[in-house]
């Protein structure tokens, strides 16, 4: 039985649902040969700290953030857990996206046999690519919907003879709102919505491009906008170099290979109805208005949830979340071996009563999805221990470094062409105090 060592950085939500995955996936695992085992876990929140052993068996180890000159990364590993340079093992991220691209670097440089597995954005500017460059042979994204049930059935579609002509996404949940209503809250939301929604679509675009051949840097921008700012909070450090982060945006790619494939993101942090009223303006079809002409019910994707009223303010915005890909291609098996247009409506929100699925609008069916047993985090876990135990090669895997660096690319390409070419469609608005919020978008 070959032993692999994990340690999990953080161990809020995404560590949480680490954890849940970790042990979902063990016993499959041993089957194999392979058994995971929960090392340590890092977390700076002292109350949090001093439930892990009983809640995980994993040693505890604190995390001062708050010391003027914190201890590095790797010298913590060393002092806290004895490892060394020749030491094999296996570290999940789940701290804020502003320390991964420190913690990356402090664990491949001085743990040449470690390996890396970041929650997205694994970097937030162009300066963490270099570091992709460095040490990408042993660093994995988990871009989880590349393991969703809809999106093997795609591309299981793709390697049959179906050809990609168009592709469009919307990533969109009301977590700005809720960061406005409870701005302490540690569940909150880091940097803007471009690199916490977007990016999980721009890496299935180049994932289902990778399956159709078409060259990695074979894509340019052809439209970005932002459509709505958080605003600045006094307090704390200028996010961005203008001081805003968006809150709302779209774009669209030109895959230039291949005869040409659009894609369009669409990524939102106000909500689905918020953003549906902004895409009217733009002069853009809502979702709810696109889907109810294929014939899907909202109840089918759309995920509405009453919040709790937030302790910080009266106001308590609806959870709202829809995470929807339209894909237009050619079906090359039609009659007589000729192609026919086929439009399919791909949902990737598995949330209580709605579930993943591949729709025929034409048809008005739902195609057959693989069987898979587990959730998508625990198959992407499950796929980063195998490859690791396994020696295999990392850096062309669906998580790895070329699909990194393209979604990482396109978001900081695309944040820089809304800067510099604001005017795609109203003036971008900010989110406002509650009284507000309520009203929706507010025109700057």
């Amino acid at each position: 039985m070959r032993r692999l060592n994990i340690i999990f950085l953080g161990f809020g939500r995404m560590g949480q649902a680490a954890y849940a995955s970790l042990n979902e996936i063990t016993h499959s695992l041993r089957q194999e040969g392979i058994d995971p085992s929960l090392l340590a876990v890092l977390e700076a929140d002292q109350t949090l700290l001093r439930e892990l052993p009983a809640r995980t068996g994993a040693k505890p180890v604190f995390v001062d953030t708050s010391a003027p000159k914190p201890l590095p990364l790797d010298r913590l590993l060393g002092c806290e857990l004895g490892l060394g340079a020749g030491d094999e093992f296996l570290v999940y991220d789940a701290t804020p996206s502003s320390w991964h691209r420190d913690n990356l670097v402090s664990i491949c440089g001085a743990y040449p046999r470690a390996l890396y597995f970041g929650e997205k954005p694994l970097f937030t500017d162009r300066a963490g690519l270099s570091a992709l460059e460095r040490f990408g042979s042993r660093v994995l994204c988990d871009f989880v919907d590349s393991e969703s049930a809809a999106v093997r059935k795609l591309i299981a579609m793709v390697q049959g003879g179906f050809r990609i002509r168009r592709l469009g996404f919307w990533r969109l949940n009301s977590a700005g709102l809720h960061k406005l209503a409870s701005p302490l809250h540690r569940a909150g939301v880091e940097g803007g919505a471009l690199l916490d929604k977007g990016i999980h679509d721009f890496a299935l675009a180049a994932i289902l491009m990778q399956q159709q051949a078409i060259p990695p840097a074979g894509w340019r921008v052809e439209a970005a906008a932002d459509l709505a700012f958080m605003p600045r909070p006094a307090e704390s450090l200028v996010p961005d170099a203008d001081g805003r982060t968006d809150a709302a945006g779209y774009a669209r790619i030109r895959w230039l290979a291949s005869g040409g494939v659009d894609s369009e993101f669409h990524y939102s942090w106000i909500g689905v109805d918020r953003f549906d009223d902004l895409s009217i303006r733009l002069g853009h079809p809502s979702l709810r208005q696109l889907l109810a002409t294929c014939g899907l019910q909202e109840n089918a994707w759309l995920c509405r949830e009453l919040s709790p009223r937030s302790s910080y303010s009266s106001y308590s915005p609806e959870a709202q979340e829809a995470r929807i890909a339209i894909v237009d291609g050619d079906d090359l098996h039609g009659e007589n071996g000729t192609a026919h247009r086929t439009r399919l409506i791909i949902n990737l929100l598995t949330r209580p009563g709605i579930h993943p699925f591949v729709f025929d609008p034409v048809r008005r069916e739902f195609l057959e999805l693989p069987e898979t047993g587990s959730t998508p985090l625990s198959r992407v876990l499950a796929f980063a221990v195998r490859s690791y135990v396994n020696r295999q090669p990392l850096s062309l895997a669906p998580l790895g470094a070329a699909v990194i660096h393209q979604a990482h690319q396109a978001c900081f390409d695309i944040r820089d062409h809304a800067r510099l070419n604001q005017g795609l469609g109203p003036e971008p608005g900010d989110l406002r105090a509650p009284v507000d919020q309520s009203q929706g978008i507010v025109q700057a």
